[in-house]
């Protein structure tokens, strides 16, 4: 087997902007077709209720579920003990999972082999060998567990999140240790944060060892949590492949993690499973007592294949962000707020995912829900940011206000739809990188697993001149490596103009500011209750700015984070709450994992929920 390295999640975002329409016809990772041939309601299944226009069990508008189609004509049928839909990161460790257990397993991916790749960089994973050898110690996984569920805001399903923290450090130990025994390039499993190296882990700055004068590569921090507002963990391996000085197509290197996938599909199919690539999932098959007995699948030549299963089937097909009925129906806090801003339906869905949510209505086709709402997608509600990422400095409104604990990102992005229409901006000085190291571990926020990062940061900020055009910056945030413009000026008052800021919006910012730097002097913020760590006052040049415009039409950002309601062992339930035998869940169709939408204490957690409870789903079916 040839291991090339693949595409990165930045890679893969500017090709879909090229060419959406490519996007959402491939579907990407999802292994299962939408097409339907005779259509036939599966008994007791939700379906439309014509008087409400909605379907049973949903608030959302719209008949988003169809009917069930029934195949009767098969070329032909294959025996197997598990069937997993989709061959993307859940669907590859449920079937090395299975396969490991003894199962026979049939993989069902809808792309062609030479068409097919992952995409991302970041598995978070909690007290890894990896994490611990690296010297970040051991976490305490209640608590970790606990922060999880309280940014949630209690509408997660802890016991779904707790089987992701306490296992998903065994399983990225499992995948290297498979990636080494399948002969992949060492430096694709080892850790090396220096520029030739091509795994890394997410971490901060001390910036007490920066003050000291230590070499960036000896300033690591490695005490965790941070608690700016909320907790967050250095958890996150990174597979961003080689360094490069400047951002290749909007990214600085290309994820090596398809070299472990791939390692991992070898091994499974080593030890017996067999992937069918080009080859749509269609409709599950139940039994008289609603027990799933096996899936019709639809290769590429139009042949329906009946796969009989004697265990059942993993449905690891990915999300919905590429259906805006889908979304228009479930997302209805976004939905809500993108037609207040004159948004239609036919325009509210994901370029970037592609995924229609066939695997999840092939769920509910046989009697599963999707969890009740709010659902969420990765959007928030967006912010000011910069090379620096999502962090806990200064923000202020159109109108020159500050509004909320920067420090709580997750609550201060959902703060930003709130704002007066305008200019968002993040207003900082000669002591930005002390803000920086202060700033949590947040996906999306600043990350020095990789020293040179921070070091090309510092160069690029000492590099700009004082003007209203701002100086271009190269990131050191999370995963992708983008460039951004900062705006410098000798004093605040010439800040502001170069902002845009007039008249009262200017007289309010400056007042905001000093009202901040004497919370910052007093070690209290009285108004919003940022931690002291990230009370930093703005008091010395020059001053530095990042501005960006509120975002009024969010439409769902990249994936939903919403899928079928199951027990703790991620066996899907029906509506009445009682087990659809030999039917699990895992990926983005597995729900109970975020609430009310992508907020985390590490960043690459849905890449790790992936595969960790992929390969849970795997063991728990062969148990059957």
């Amino acid at each position: 087997m040839s291991y090339k390295k693949g595409i990165s999640r930045r890679d893969f975002i500017k090709g879909a902007a090229a060419s959406a329409f490519g996007v959402a016809a491939a579907g990407l990772l999802a292994g299962c077709s939408s097409e339907s041939t005779t259509p036939s309601a599966t008994p007791d299944a939700p379906t439309a209720s014509a008087p409400a226009g909605r379907i049973t069990g949903y608030s959302g508008p719209g008949d988003w579920l169809g009917e069930a189609p029934v195949i009767t004509d098969y070329a032909e049928e294959i025996n197997v003990d598990v069937v997993v839909v989709g061959g993307g990161h859940a669907g590859v460790q449920a079937a090395l999972a299975a396969a490991e257990s003894g199962m026979k397993v049939a993989v069902l991916e809808r792309m062609e082999e030479d068409m097919f790749t992952w995409y991302g960089e970041d598995i978070g994973a909690f007290n890894s060998k990896l994490q611990q050898e690296i010297g970040f110690g051991t976490y305490d996984l209640g608590e970790v567990v606990n922060e999880f569920v309280t940014r949630s805001g209690g509408r997660c399903f802890p016991a779904i999140v707790k089987s992701y923290v306490h296992n998903s450090g065994p399983t990225l130990d499992h995948m290297l240790e498979v990636a080494k025994e399948m002969g992949v390039d060492p430096k694709a499993y080892t850790y090396d944060n220096t520029p030739d190296g091509w795994l890394i882990m997410q971490a901060n700055m001390d910036y007490a060892k920066i003050q000291a004068g230590q070499d960036l590569y000896d300033c690591l921090r490695y005490d965790y949590p941070m608690t700016p507002g909320t907790k967050t963990w250095a958890a996150t391996a990174q597979f961003m492949g080689q360094y490069n000085d400047q951002p290749i197509q909007g990214v600085a290197a290309n994820s090596v993690l398809p070299l472990i996938n791939q390692a991992c599909i070898d091994k499974a199919v080593q030890l017996g499973a067999q992937w069918y690539y080009g080859t749509e999932a269609v409709v599950l098959l139940q039994n008289e007592s609603k027990e799933i007995i096996g899936l019709a699948g639809k290769a590429s030549d139009g042949r329906y294949i009946k796969y009989n299963t004697t265990k059942g089937v993993i449905l690891c097909g990915g999300d919905y962000a590429g259906n805006a009925d889908m979304c228009w129906a479930l997302l209805n806090e976004y939905m809500e707020r993108f037609e207040r801003a004159g948004g239609e339906q036919p325009d509210f869905f994901s370029f970037m995912g592609g995924r229609k949510g066939e695997a999840v209505k092939m769920g509910c086709w046989a009697g599963g829900m999707i969890e009740p709402a709010p659902r969420g997608s990765m959007l928030l509600g967006g912010g000011p940011s910069g090379p620096w990422g999502c962090n806990a400095m200064l923000w202020l409104n159109s109108e020159g206000e500050r509004f909320t604990n920067e420090g709580n990102l997750s609550a201060a992005q959902t703060a930003c739809a709130r704002q007066p229409e305008g200019t968002l901006c993040l207003v900082t000085d000669k002591k930005w990188l002390k803000s920086v190291c202060a700033s949590g571990l947040e996906h999306g926020g600043p990350n020095a697993g990789r020293p040179q990062y921070y070091i090309d940061l510092i160069n690029d900020m000492d590099a700009l001149i004082s003007g209203p055009e701002g100086g271009t910056v190269r990131g050191c945030t999370v995963a992708e490596r983008m460039e951004s413009t900062v705006i410098k000026a000798d004093s605040l008052e010439e800040l502001a103009e170069y902002l845009g800021y007039s008249g009262e919006a200017k007289e309010a910012f400056l007042a905001s500011i000093e009202a901040y730097n004497q919370l910052c002097y007093a070690g209290k913020d009285t108004d919003f209750g940022k931690d002291a760590s990230c009370m930093i006052p703005v008091d010395e040049a020059p001053f530095y700015a990042v501005k960006s415009a509120k975002n009024d039409k969010p439409t769902p950002m990249m994936v939903t984070m919403s899928g079928l309601v199951t027990d703790k062992r991620q066996n899907v339930l029906d509506m009445s709450g009682k087990k659809i035998k030999g039917l699990y869940a895992a990926g983005n169709c597995l729900g109970g994992r975020y609430g009310l939408g992508y907020s985390t204490p590490c960043a690459g957690n849905s890449i790790g929920m992936a595969v960790t409870h992929g390969r849970l789903a795997g063991q728990f079916i062969s148990e059957e």
